[in-house]
C-alpha cells in the first residue's frame, strides 16, 4: 500500500486563510482557525460540522496519526435547545495531542457566502441556483437567495426533505405558491427578525433554515416576524442544513494534496 502524502500543516493553514479570509468578518467564538496544533505534517483531513465528541472518538479509534479535524463549529452541538454550545472534554483534547491529531475551525469565515458556504452548498444540493447573497451578520453576508423550478412550497419542502435525508418542519405563514420559484436560505440558525421584512420586500415568501422549534426561546420572535410578513419557514436542523459545506470541502483538501473524508453526525430532530 502506498504511503499517504504528507503536507506541511502550515501550508494547509495558509491556504485556508487565503480562501476564507477570516479578517473580513467577526465571529461568535473567541478562537478562530487553529484550535490545537498537534502535528507539523498532515496526511489526511477529516471534516465535520461540529467538534462533536462522537466525531473525535471516531477519528481516534482509527489509530491514525498526522491527521487534522476541520470543523465548522469548534465546539459540540447545543446540550439543550435553550443553551449555547457544549465543550470538548479535556480528555479528548489530550488524546488528540498524544495521537498527533490537529484541530482547525472556521465558523463565520465558512458561513460567508461563497462556493463552500452552508447556504450555497445546501441550495446546490437541492438542485437549485443561488443567485444572490443576503442576511448580514458579523460584518458579512451569510445567506443565499435561490431560484428554483418549483411552483409550490409543497414541491420545495419535498426536495428539502429528500436532500437532508429526514423529515423537515413546515410553518405555513404564507401562500403555497412559490413566488417566481424563489426562496431564501439561511442555514443553521436564523435569529434576525429584520430578515422577514427584507424577504417580503423582495417578494420571497419561503425561508429554508435549520432550527425552527417554537420551544426554543429565541425562535418565538422569529415565528412572530415570519407570520407578520407571510413568510413560510422550512426547518431541517442545524446540522443537516450545514453539513453540505463540510462535504464540499473534501475535494478542496484533495486538491491541496491530502486525502479528506467527511464524518456524518446525527441531526437533532427536536430542533424542528
Amino acid at each position: 500500500m502506498a504511503k499517504p502524502n504528507l503536507v506541511p500543516a502550515e501550508f494547509l493553514y495558509d491556504r485556508l486563510t487565503e480562501q476564507f479570509k477570516p479578517d473580513r468578518c467577526t465571529d461568535i467564538f473567541d478562537k478562530i482557525g487553529v484550535q490545537e496544533h498537534n502535528t507539523d505534517y498532515i496526511s489526511k483531513v477529516y471534516t465535520a460540522t461540529f467538534a462533536n465528541p462522537a466525531v473525535i472518538e471516531n477519528i481516534l479509534s482509527r489509530g491514525e496519526e498526522h491527521v487534522m479535524l476541520f470543523c465548522h463549529h469548534p465546539r459540540p452541538p447545543m446540550p439543550s435547545l435553550q443553551e449555547g454550545y457544549g465543550m470538548v472534554p479535556q480528555e479528548l483534547l489530550d488524546r488528540m495531542k498524544a495521537q498527533q491529531v490537529s484541530f482547525f475551525s472556521f465558523h463565520i469565515p465558512l458561513d460567508v457566502a461563497g462556493p463552500y458556504s452552508p447556504g450555497n452548498t445546501l441550495a446546490r444540493a437541492m438542485g437549485t441556483n443561488p443567485y444572490d447573497t443576503w442576511y448580514p451578520q458579523n460584518g458579512a453576508l451569510l445567506g443565499a437567495l435561490c431560484q428554483s423550478g418549483f411552483e409550490t412550497v409543497d414541491e420545495l419542502e419535498h426536495r428539502f426533505a429528500a436532500t437532508v435525508g429526514h423529515r423537515v418542519s413546515r410553518y405555513s405563514y404564507g401562500s403555497n405558491t412559490l413566488t417566481d420559484g424563489k426562496f431564501a436560505v439561511m442555514a443553521g440558525i436564523s435569529r434576525s427578525t429584520d430578515a422577514y421584512r427584507f424577504l417580503r420586500e423582495n417578494r420571497i415568501n419561503v425561508l429554508v433554515t435549520g432550527v425552527t422549534a417554537p420551544t426554543v426561546e429565541w425562535s418565538q420572535a422569529i415565528h412572530e416576524a415570519a407570520r407578520e410578513h407571510h413568510v413560510t419557514l422550512l426547518g431541517g436542523t442545524h446540522y443537516s442544513t450545514e453539513k453540505f459545506a463540510l462535504m464540499s470541502l473534501c475535494p478542496y483538501f484533495r486538491n491541496l494534496g491530502v486525502e479528506a473524508e467527511f464524518i456524518d453526525e446525527t441531526p437533532d430532530l427536536a430542533e424542528l
